[in-house]
């Protein structure tokens, strides 16, 4: 039985992951080292021992011949009766074993064998020393290029390639079975990890459920001891925040509003509930102020200087004003508007139901025609234009006051 060399249980072979770690399995199976090759080395002894007998065989022949021709140069009787003995043996009975028919290959071996021998001459202790005998020559024909042995590089080493074992012909297995959620593969039960993909077999149960934004907003974990303060000078700090909220609401609220409201509306013409004056000339009223009529014109008694001299409008109820139209002179006609003096320069006061609000200085231009002033005041009862300077202002002239127009907030 196959095992996990990461933790050491069972596999069964085919799996490609261990079923209880998870761990990859190699892909191929260890493969048992080849046997050695008997056969071979038994068939080849036989003809290496006939090698071996053919270069003897040859060895003795080739001493035979070295023996005959000292015997014919007669350099001694001993060298002939020894060529005559070993050709003597060579003729012998043992010559009819030597003539057996002998193969190309056996020949080719044996020529081979003769090549690497060198006959060695023996010791003779009585007489002098002797040249050696003469090697045998080498064969004019050589052998074949191919069974002569050559240098060979040493090859590299080849990983085995990887074998991919073919999951879709598998069984539908057992019906506990458990199919991994990535690759679709049945597993046996009691698997922690796919045999096919190594994923894990212990599927989620389901997609978590979204969490309202408001249940991840979380106080930071704290060390014990110092979080209860902390939450505590945070929660009062909110309620510091939302106090001066709540207040600055009600405190600007209301002039934010008429802001918008300001910026965002038309101002439309109002007229006075009452007109006064602190005097009044012969047939210029204060009335002629808001009659609508820019040729008729309210002027102070001239009996008495012009500066310090008013005109005041009542209104009710209270109203929120937003521009002021001031039109000076006697007529829009200039021949008539120089007949008689301007006012110059006026101060304008204002009265709410808290008393007086604001003054203002209007300064006017000596020209006939509407002059706008923007001024923006709300709950506004009462509103007096005092004459602080004139334009041509001598001796039997009147300051006239031609028209004076009010617009509010609807």
């Amino acid at each position: 039985m196959r095992t996990c060399d990461n933790c050491g249980a069972e596999v069964t072979p085919g799996d490609g992951f261990c079923g209880n770690c998870g761990a990859f399995l190699a892909w191929n199976d260890p493969v048992p080292p080849p046997a050695p090759a008997a056969t071979a080395t038994a068939v080849g002894a036989p003809a290496a021992r006939d090698t071996a007998t053919d270069a003897a065989r040859d060895t003795g022949a080739g001493a035979g011949e070295s023996g005959v021709g000292a015997g014919d140069t007669g350099e001694s009787g001993a060298g002939a009766g020894a060529g005559e003995s070993v050709v003597g043996d060579t003729a012998g009975p043992g010559a009819d074993t030597a003539a057996e028919p002998v193969t190309a290959a056996e020949d080719t071996a044996a020529r081979r064998a003769a090549a690497l021998v060198v006959p060695v001459r023996p010791v003779d202790d009585d007489g002098p020393d002797r040249p050696g005998p003469v090697p045998a020559a080498v064969p004019a024909e050589l052998p074949p290029a191919a069974d002569q042995p050559r240098a060979v590089r040493p090859g590299l080493p080849v990983a085995p390639a990887p074998v991919v074992r073919d999951f879709a012909g598998d069984a539908a297995g057992a019906p506990d079975d458990v199919v991994c959620p990535a690759c679709g593969t049945g597993n046996p039960a009691g698997r922690s990890f796919c045999r096919r993909c190594g994923g894990p077999l212990a599927a989620p149960a389901g997609p978590a459920a979204a969490v309202p934004w408001w249940r991840r907003l979380r106080w930071p974990r704290r060390r014990p001891g110092r979080g209860g303060l902390r939450r505590l000078l945070a929660v009062l700090l909110v309620l510091a925040l939302l106090a001066v909220a709540a207040w600055a609401a009600v405190r600007f609220g209301p002039r934010a509003v008429d802001a918008v409201r300001d910026r965002t509306t038309t101002p439309e013409a109002v007229l006075p509930s009452a007109v006064v004056a602190s005097s009044e000339a012969r047939g210029h009223p204060a009335r002629s102020l808001v009659d609508g009529l820019n040729n008729r014109y309210w002027a102070p008694a001239a009996d008495r200087p012009a500066t310090g001299q008013y005109v005041e409008l009542t209104f009710d109820p209270p109203i929120r004003l937003m521009d002021l139209i001031v039109h000076t002179g006697a007529s829009p006609q200039q021949d008539v508007f120089v007949r008689q003096a301007r006012p110059a320069e006026l101060t304008l006061t204002l009265w709410t139901g808290d008393g007086p609000s604001s003054t203002r200085q209007l300064r006017l231009s000596d020209r006939p025609g509407p002059q706008t002033f923007h001024h923006v005041v709300g709950g506004v009862t009462r509103l007096r234009l005092t004459i602080d300077a004139s334009y041509g202002a001598q001796r039997g002239r009147e300051v006239a006051l031609a028209e004076v127009e009010v617009f509010r907030r609807p």
